[in-house]
């Protein structure tokens, strides 16, 4: 028997569409003026930005779109597209990032990283799942982890941003990443049990919210969209401390052979 889905409250469907559209609009604004920083022509750098608009709307659009697909909702008996969807996105959208050399050299840049981190402050709509639990829309076995783990991930990533412009350590950022992704371990663990489809942990209510408009939003866009900036934020990091270290090492190497040059010369 389905568990009935409770109506959402209309500000936080206003607050969490809001979210979504901001993040929507983020990427290939900040995006945009990497490319214009690093010397591209103003057609290029709106060509990458056009065409990063048009991924995020029809992902966006999809997401909005589950909704009203039958197999999406949850109930016993269900197969659990969404939970598949959700291991798909996570999956193919850093491998994507790798690959687009556009957006690999652009993200290089520390600074670029830090101004797309900026958009991981909106860890903060966590809140909802705890006003949500407050109504009775929402176990608490999904929203105290849920919710005040991504309130916290969202105030730290203020210290994780300001060490991406004025430090040159990479381990602040990476720990916090690693933090951010710890806690959707914990989020999304807690809520894929509680489902009906799953059937894992029963609860009452189950997190079958989260099949409906607009709190689909977080399966579907808003956490992939995260997980994917937190692991493209560890990847570059450690790639660039990587070449820092190989470049070190290589100007150690050509300083020693520059100091051994006179003495070997002077060998009979």
């Amino acid at each position: 028997m389905d568990h009935p889905i409770p109506d959402i409250p209309v500000t936080v469907t206003i607050l969490v569409v809001s979210v979504a559209v901001v993040l929507t609009v983020w990427v290939p604004v900040i995006m945009f003026r990497a490319a214009t920083r690093h010397g591209r022509s103003t057609r290029e750098s709106l060509r990458l930005a056009g065409a990063l608009v048009a991924v995020f709307v029809v992902w966006f659009g999809l997401s909005a779109g589950f909704t009203q697909v039958e197999a999406l909702r949850d109930g016993p008996d269900r197969q659990p597209w969404l939970v598949y969807l959700f291991f798909a996105l996570i999956v193919i959208g850093p491998i994507a990032v790798a690959r687009s050399s556009p957006l690999e050299e652009l993200l290089a840049d520390r600074r670029t990283l830090a101004e797309l981190n900026i958009a991981q402050t909106a860890r903060w709509l966590g809140c909802v799942f705890l006003v949500l639990k407050v109504g009775g829309q929402l176990p608490g076995f999904f929203a105290y982890p849920a919710g005040f783990g991504d309130i916290a991930v969202g105030l730290t990533a203020c210290v994780a941003v300001i060490a991406l412009i004025w430090s040159t350590s990479t381990s602040i950022p990476i720990a916090w990443s690693v933090f951010g992704l710890l806690d959707f371990v914990g989020a999304v663990g807690t809520g894929f049990l509680a489902t009906q489809a799953l059937a894992v942990v029963h609860t009452d209510p189950p997190t079958s919210v989260f099949t409906q408009w607009p709190m689909v939003l977080f399966p579907a866009y808003l956490v992939p969209f995260s997980i994917i900036l937190h692991i493209t934020t560890i990847r570059v990091l450690l790639a660039n401390r990587r070449r820092a270290r190989d470049e070190h090492a290589s100007g150690a190497t050509s300083a020693m052979t520059a100091t051994s040059s006179p003495l070997s010369r002077g060998l009979p």
